[in-house]
């Protein structure tokens, strides 16, 4: 069920409000079966007092309500808010996921899980007790309550209109937040191996959480005054259209305007057994469209292979090294026999044909490709059967500049600290000292770095890559999109600021920038 995923204090206050919630029509039912002993000895000061007792019974009934409609949509959005924790935890720390998670699973399916599961089970327990504790209760009318329901029955229609307001208000609110954590959920997919790469997974799924429970915190908010609204005119719904025409059917059956028998009638009649059984199997009907994305959820809640935190305490590379090495995807052989020697402070250009594999072979060396037979070395050390924390070596560079719609200061730490003014350092050696000059680290960059221009986007992922301090630099095609004079600056970079190894695959470099590498290895034969 949805409600493993909240706290049992939450689960133990919903049944119990839920249970007295059901208790309204049993006592609108005593106090109509009161009012009707009345007319045996009928003196006014006690019809007087039952009719006071009721509407005070209703006052209570209302904060129950209101504490009902609380509680319900803070479960709700506790259990959405643990089920987006839940799947982000998945997205950005599970590097071989298997459930594919994307921005559609997040944005269609997880709210198809709240609508028709989450909510569905919900109702039915509601209902469920509901349909316990329900009560016959009745309203049939002669002219005159016919009347007194008709003019009552335009009230709650009044009301709606005058508290309809505030809704809409919450609507944007939540509109915006939800627009959010759209943006947040694109940028943590197309982010995730990147936080993986430098161990700043908790820091990427702590700002998914802020974004989700913003989101989450927003949608409360609205239902709540969805459910407050409702719940004021479901009262004073019965208070004009239950207690008051009791009340004045009572006072005919005394004037001999209405038999007694047809006032039981009226009493008697209800639709509380009936709608509960209605309203569950519309919402078993729910569970059932929301059942494969809710399989689909309970594999990835269930699915613990993978590691939550990411150990960084290797030592230096000395030397990496592939040895017939071939890597295939899905049966599908990418490359094969690839083998080389890279010495520690190389730099390493790869170029190869279009499509031959230039980027699954970096993600080799990450150890985030499955590696079908041969030998991947490093310092002499065979590392194929345990390749989960080969990524802690390298820094990554990518062709699209990886940005989230952050300030500039996280897009190039990803929330890790600062020691030892490193941070200064590198913003040195990438050229961004302009940049944060003019515009501050604090600076929010935009959605995949909209504020900035093509080489300060490249410049915050060489930042990146230089301010973790991994042994190796992999750079995919890292200027393809720039032009030959920012492509010859960001090579300056990385080839002179930068004494570790590099190794990059470009197949567009200049002659002059090729000279500055002191290593080709060419894969077009």
């Amino acid at each position: 069920m949805a409600l493993q995923y909240v706290e049992i204090r939450y689960r133990f206050l919903f049944l119990v409000i839920s249970f007295f919630k059901s208790l309204q029509v049993v006592f609108i039912a005593i106090i109509s079966q009161q009012m009707i002993n009345w007319i045996s000895r009928p003196q006014l000061n006690q019809l007087l007092g039952l009719v006071m007792i009721a509407f005070l019974g209703l006052i209570i009934f209302w904060i129950i309500g209101v504490g009902y409609q609380k509680i319900y949509f803070t479960v709700v959005q506790k259990i959405n808010y643990n089920i987006k924790a839940i799947t982000g935890k998945y997205l950005i720390f599970n590097a071989r996921p298997y459930v594919k998670v994307n921005t559609s699973f997040f944005t269609n399916d997880l709210k198809s899980i709240e609508t028709n599961r989450v909510e569905a089970e919900l109702q039915i327990l509601t209902n469920g007790i509901q349909f316990g504790t329900a009560v016959i209760s009745a309203i049939v009318g002669s002219l005159s309550l016919t009347i007194i329901f008709m003019v009552a029955s335009f009230l709650p229609g009044i009301l709606q209109r005058l508290m309809g307001k505030n809704i809409e208000n919450k609507s944007k609110g939540w509109e915006k937040s939800n627009s959010r954590y759209t943006e947040i959920v694109k940028e943590t997919e197309m982010f995730a191996s990147s936080a993986r790469l430098y161990n700043t997974e908790s820091n990427l799924w702590e700002r998914f959480k802020v974004s989700a429970n913003k989101m989450e915190v927003a949608l409360m908010k609205l239902n709540f005054w969805q459910g407050f609204t409702n719940e004021t005119i479901s009262i004073i719904a019965y208070s004009a259209i239950t207690i008051a025409p009791i009340a004045f059917g009572v006072y005919l059956v005394s004037q001999k305007n209405i038999t007694l028998g047809t006032l039981i009638m009226i009493s008697q009649l209800s639709n509380n057994f009936v709608n509960p059984v209605i309203t569950i199997s519309a919402y078993f009907n729910d569970l059932k469209v929301a059942k494969p994305m809710w399989e689909k959820f309970k594999k990835i809640s269930n699915d613990s292979n993978y590691y939550s935190k990411s150990q960084s305490n290797l030592h230096d590379i000395k030397s990496i090294e592939l040895k017939n090495v071939t890597v295939a995807y899905d049966d599908k052989v990418i490359f094969k026999n690839v083998s080389f020697n890279i010495k520690k402070g190389d730099k390493v250009l790869i170029v190869a044909p279009s499509g031959w594999g230039k980027s699954t072979l970096l993600n080799t060396l990450l150890g985030n490709m499955y590696i079908k037979s041969g030998k991947y070395l490093i310092n002499g050390n065979d590392v194929v059967s345990n390749l989960s924390g080969v990524h802690n070596y390298f820094s990554y560079i990518n062709q699209e500049p990886k940005l989230l719609n952050d300030t500039i200061l996280y897009n190039i730490t990803l929330g890790y600290p600062d020691y030892g003014n490193t941070l200064n350092s590198v913003i040195k050696k990438a050229g961004l000292e302009e940049l944060v000059r003019e515009k501050g680290l604090s600076f929010k960059v935009g959605i995949s770095g909209s504020n900035l221009s093509g080489g300060q986007k490249q410049r915050i992922e060489i930042a990146r890559a230089l301010f973790f301090k991994r042994s190796v630099i992999l750079a995919d095609e890292a200027t393809a999109s720039l032009d030959p004079k920012l492509s010859k600056i960001i090579h300056d970079t990385l080839l002179k600021e930068y004494h570790g190894t590099l190794i990059e695959v470009a197949h567009h470099l200049t002659s002059e920038e090729k000279s500055m590498f002191n290593k080709v290895i060419d894969f077009n034969n």
